[in-house]
């Protein structure tokens, strides 16, 4: 006898998400305070999906759609393409700067979440200043939580680049930063330091946000560093 597989099912086989984790997401952005709550709980009181698994479905989801933004004419090839130009890389016979650009986007993109989850892990995971003894289980959960509202925001904002002009990409890339630090900033805030309150936890609250704002930036760079020079020594 086979059991009944609903949608849910399925979706949870091909994002990681289901209505639970959708549930999760919904609850940080509404009411976050209850959401890091139930971190405290060793099975998440039975209702929210582990943040951990969150962030890395999202993250799966963007690269299921990243050809949005990293199709053959966005803005972001483009920039790619001009770089390679402008350094006097010789594409490899049969390439064009167009197709170096691709490959250097898609690899930029495949290397950064890995780079930043490895950051997080090892350098966020001792952030001290969180008002009350945690341990280190509960500190990864509590940051992966705080960055989900960001982290959704950027689904929607990560298709937008193929309308932003090459030459506004950069300040593109400065909003999104603010954006972040931001709904970090206040996701930390509603909820993710409970033993303290007013300026001791807005301070604590806005100095995670900034520093996982700066590890973002550090991912990010490392990622265009190595996925620039892996498709420099592997395809010109």
């Amino acid at each position: 006898m086979t059991n009944k597989v609903a949608i849910d099912d399925l979706a949870e086989d091909v994002f990681g998400l289901n209505i639970r984790g959708i549930r999760s997401i919904a609850t940080l952005w509404i009411q976050p305070q209850r959401y890091f709550q139930s971190a405290r709980s060793p099975d998440w009181d039975n209702r929210y999906t582990p943040s951990i698994r969150l962030w890395l479905s999202l993250i799966a989801l963007s690269s299921l759609l990243q050809f949005l933004w990293i199709g053959t004419d966005t803005p972001l090839v483009a920039a790619y393409a001009a770089g390679f130009e402008d350094a006097g890389v010789t594409p490899a016979p049969g390439m064009t700067f167009q197709e170096l650009g691709e490959r250097a986007a898609l690899w930029i993109y495949a290397f950064a979440p890995a780079v930043q989850f490895v950051l997080f892990l090892v350098i966020l995971g001792f952030y001290p200043f969180w008002g009350e003894r945690t341990d280190y289980s509960l500190r990864i959960r509590n940051l992966f939580a705080i960055m989900m509202p960001s982290a959704t925001v950027m689904m929607l904002f990560l298709p937008a680049m193929a309308l932003i002009p090459a030459s506004q990409l950069t300040v593109f890339g400065y909003l999104i930063g603010l954006l972040t630090l931001f709904l970090d900033t206040a996701t930390g805030y509603r909820g993710a330091f409970p033993a303290v309150d007013g300026l001791a936890r807005l301070w604590r609250a806005g100095l995670l946000a900034v520093a996982i704002l700066t590890l973002n930036v550090i991912a990010n760079i490392s990622a265009q560093i190595a996925g620039i020079v892996f498709v420099s020594v592997v395809y010109a």
